[in-house]
């Protein structure tokens, strides 16, 4: 504080701090202050609003089978009408598994309407309900993975339009629900209380969609540093202050570019009708005349190179400003030796990089958990969910702020612990990582 007083003056001096105190209450205390209340607050909403909700979420269960079994349909569409194999959504990383827990299925141990019931409506379908209507044995459904039965392509068109059909219907229905729900809650009112219920309620399905995508956001981390640390090494060991520019011009330039411009632009590299067909088309691996076609962004591996793409300069900076710092004689020293390069970035390089990798695996992997766009954009419905998504929904669709508020909570809670899991693994203090 004395040295700003003396450079800047008491008057410049005070403004700063002022201004510095206002954006960490305003922006970071108070915002954090109020999702912690609300993710705490449970919103119980009874009688007829209670029924209604149940009533949503039912639809909203189907609406989510109808779009897993058209994805199913389309993708099969797309191979001539042969089965899909594995069940699977879309080929790429494992997903989730997607079958249904025992609270999904009517029976005696279903909740009833008047004991608990969900306090708004589930875009996602996924709340514990008695009146969900699970398909039949013998007909085809996106949880099982039993064999189905081969179609032609104009039989599968049908059942699609006829889903499609189905999907709009319900679609109207729910906007009628929850136009009444809305009413009722008006009429009947909303009792909060301070719970843990908008954490312990959490369905299944959601749950498993927050575990994924924290294995989503690691996978995503680990590929940003294995594309990234040679990067770095070659930027930080190059002897020529030109070639040094030259890198660095080249990792920025595409960084001038608006984020979600970069990823429409990934999209018409990926998509079926995109550039990398076109090229497989040129060499006459593929006839895009005839149908033919990959359709890369069916699957969170697209998702994995956007986002790395994406936050390439988080992982990188970190790493080359302490690679940078590194006595190059000692590498040097190594080869005289007759270490191998391996061995000299394994006992050498590596060490000296931990506080740079760490923190640049701490940005990369908070930014691959909470981002919306690129999984929202890249192939959007034709890969499973991430959790930032389904906290999107519970915000701005299903209006459960309270529940939203949780979610989002609990996906800080986890990446805090990777940020501490990570300073232990690579045996980093704050000091470290500040360097």
């Amino acid at each position: 504080m004395g040295s700003l007083i003396k450079s800047y003056g008491k008057g410049l001096t005070g403004l700063f701090v002022l201004m510095t105190v206002g954006w960490i209450l305003l922006l970071i205390v108070l915002p954090q202050v109020r999702m912690v209340e609300r993710a705490f607050t449970y919103a119980d909403r009874g009688g007829a609003a209670a029924t209604l909700s149940v009533d949503i979420d039912s639809a909203y269960v189907r609406v989510f089978q109808i779009d897993e079994t058209l994805r199913d349909l389309k993708a099969r569409v797309d191979t001539g009408g042969a089965p899909a194999s594995g069940g699977t959504p879309s080929p790429g990383v494992p997903s989730p598994s997607l079958v249904p827990s025992p609270s999904l299925v009517p029976g005696p141990s279903a909740p009833s309407p008047s004991t608990s019931s969900p306090a708004t409506p589930s875009p996602g379908g996924l709340m514990p309900s008695p009146s969900v209507s699970m398909p039949s044995p013998g007909t085809p459904s996106p949880f099982s993975g039993t064999p189905r039965q081969e179609l032609s392509p104009d039989e599968l068109r049908e059942r699609i339009a006829a889903l499609e059909a189905e999907k709009g219907q319900l679609q109207e229905k729910i906007e009628t629900l929850e136009e009444q729900e809305a009413n009722n809650a008006a009429d009947v009112g909303v009792n909060e209380v301070y719970s843990t219920k908008n954490f312990t309620d959490m369905s299944e399905l959601h749950f498993k969609i927050f575990l994924s995508t924290l294995f989503y956001a690691l996978c995503v981390t680990v590929l940003s540093f294995v594309v990234c640390y040679p990067v770095a090494y070659a930027v930080a060991t190059t002897q020529s202050a030109r070639k040094v520019a030259i890198m660095m011009l080249g990792l920025v330039i595409p960084y001038a570019i608006n984020e979600l411009l970069r990823i429409f632009s990934w999209v018409m590299i990926l998509e079926k009708q995109g550039i990398l067909n076109g090229l497989l088309d040129m060499l006459g691996i593929i006839d895009m005349q005839a149908g033919e076609g990959f359709r890369f962004v069916a699957s969170n591996g697209a998702v994995f190179t956007v986002m790395a793409y994406t936050y390439v300069l988080f992982m990188v900076f970190p790493i080359y400003n302490t690679i940078e710092t590194l006595d190059k004689n000692q590498i040097e020293a190594a080869k005289d030796l007759g270490s191998s390069m391996w061995r000299i970035h394994w006992r050498v390089v590596l060490p000296h990089a931990k506080p740079g990798i760490a923190v640049g695996a701490i940005m990369t992997f908070m930014l691959s958990a909470g981002s919306i766009a690129a999984p929202e954009i890249v192939g959007r419905g034709l890969h499973p969910d991430w959790f930032s998504q389904v906290i999107y929904r519970r915000f701005f669709e299903a209006n459960a702020w309270n529940e939203g508020a949780a979610y989002s909570l609990a996906l800080l809670v986890a990446c805090l612990t990777f940020i501490l899991v990570n300073m232990a693994v690579f045996r980093v203090g704050i000091r470290d990582i500040a360097k």
